[in-house]
Protein backbone atom coordinates (compact mmCIF):
# COMPACT_ATOMS: atom_id res chain seq x y z
CA UNK A 1 0.00 0.00 0.00
CA UNK A 2 2.74 2.22 0.93
CA UNK A 3 4.08 1.50 -2.50
CA UNK A 4 1.47 4.32 -4.09
CA UNK A 5 2.03 7.06 -1.84
CA UNK A 6 5.71 7.19 -2.78
CA UNK A 7 5.34 9.76 -5.42
CA UNK A 8 6.90 12.89 -3.53
CA UNK A 9 9.76 10.80 -2.40
CA UNK A 10 10.30 9.47 -5.87
CA UNK A 11 10.17 12.60 -7.68
CA UNK A 12 11.94 14.55 -5.23
CA UNK A 13 15.18 12.22 -4.65
CA UNK A 14 15.08 9.89 -7.22
CA UNK A 15 15.14 10.42 -11.03
CA UNK A 16 11.14 10.29 -12.43
CA UNK A 17 11.68 9.13 -16.09
CA UNK A 18 14.47 6.14 -14.58
CA UNK A 19 14.29 3.22 -12.12
CA UNK A 20 12.27 5.26 -9.57
CA UNK A 21 9.25 5.45 -11.84
CA UNK A 22 6.17 4.45 -10.39
CA UNK A 23 2.28 3.81 -11.12
CA UNK A 24 1.77 7.48 -9.70
CA UNK A 25 4.04 9.42 -11.69
CA UNK A 26 3.29 7.27 -14.76
CA UNK A 27 -0.50 9.02 -13.96
CA UNK A 28 0.95 12.12 -13.69
CA UNK A 29 3.00 12.23 -16.70
CA UNK A 30 -0.08 11.23 -18.25
CA UNK A 31 -2.68 13.55 -17.11
CA UNK A 32 -0.28 16.86 -16.10
CA UNK A 33 2.32 16.29 -19.00
CA UNK A 34 0.84 14.50 -21.86
CA UNK A 35 -2.55 15.57 -21.26
CA UNK A 36 -4.11 12.30 -21.59
CA UNK A 37 -6.81 12.09 -19.30
CA UNK A 38 -8.28 8.78 -20.44
CA UNK A 39 -5.13 7.18 -19.61
CA UNK A 40 -4.52 8.95 -16.33
CA UNK A 41 -8.07 8.05 -15.42
CA UNK A 42 -7.85 4.03 -16.20
CA UNK A 43 -4.24 4.22 -14.36
CA UNK A 44 -6.06 5.64 -11.10
CA UNK A 45 -8.99 3.27 -11.81
CA UNK A 46 -6.03 0.71 -11.87
CA UNK A 47 -4.31 1.84 -8.69
CA UNK A 48 -7.76 1.98 -6.54
CA UNK A 49 -8.93 -2.04 -7.59
CA UNK A 50 -5.08 -2.85 -6.84
CA UNK A 51 -5.32 -0.90 -3.24
CA UNK A 52 -9.03 -2.24 -2.77
CA UNK A 53 -7.91 -5.99 -3.41
CA UNK A 54 -5.06 -5.75 -1.33
CA UNK A 55 -7.24 -4.25 1.78
CA UNK A 56 -9.82 -6.98 1.40
CA UNK A 57 -7.06 -9.73 1.14
CA UNK A 58 -5.29 -8.91 4.29
CA UNK A 59 -8.69 -8.03 6.18
CA UNK A 60 -9.84 -11.66 4.63
CA UNK A 61 -6.36 -13.41 6.00
CA UNK A 62 -6.90 -11.25 9.37
CA UNK A 63 -9.89 -12.28 10.00
CA UNK A 64 -9.02 -16.04 9.89
CA UNK A 65 -5.89 -15.44 12.55
CA UNK A 66 -7.88 -13.26 14.92
CA UNK A 67 -10.91 -13.83 16.77
CA UNK A 68 -10.72 -11.79 19.40
CA UNK A 69 -10.99 -12.29 23.25
CA UNK A 70 -14.40 -13.71 23.02
CA UNK A 71 -13.86 -16.22 20.42
CA UNK A 72 -15.92 -14.15 17.87
CA UNK A 73 -15.83 -11.09 15.88
CA UNK A 74 -18.39 -8.93 17.78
Amino acid sequence: MLAFSVFPSAVLVGDPAGTTRVISIAAYHAAYEAYDYSLASAIAVVMGVVELAVVAAVLGVRSLFYTGSTGGKG
